[in-house]
């Protein structure tokens, strides 16, 4: 190995774009706006239009960061289904334990 020379760099090799055939080319990348994501946010702010809307954006066609920023958010409003709904079943078996504690355990009294 006396003499030789062996470069550790990576070669990197131009590549030349693929020609479009058959009417088909390739995607266009873009990156959203800010006025795109200000329209995305209040859209989501609605109710009823918001949940639609993440659902448009999370099954839809597009790719990108709003496509994963639509399922990250379907994922916390399940998680916050469920807190909810573990909240709720806690609050009613209390409620019911205060009920019946308080009227279960008072009778009239008799001795008038």
């Amino acid at each position: 190995m006396k003499g030789t020379y062996v470069s550790m760099q990576p070669q990197y090799q131009y590549q030349q774009p693929y020609p479009v055939q058959g009417g088909y080319a390739p995607p266009q990348r873009t990156e959203d706006s800010v006025g795109s994501w200000m329209l995305t946010i209040f859209l989501l702010g609605i109710p009823v239009v918001g949940f639609i809307y993440v659902l448009i954006l999370a099954f839809g066609a597009d790719t990108g960061a709003k496509k994963n920023y639509a399922r990250a958010t379907l994922i916390w409003m399940a998680i916050g289904i469920v807190i909810s709904t573990i909240i709720l079943v806690i609050m009613l078996a209390s409620g019911a334990a205060f009920f019946n504690f308080y009227v279960g355990s008072s009778s009239p009294s008799s001795s008038l």
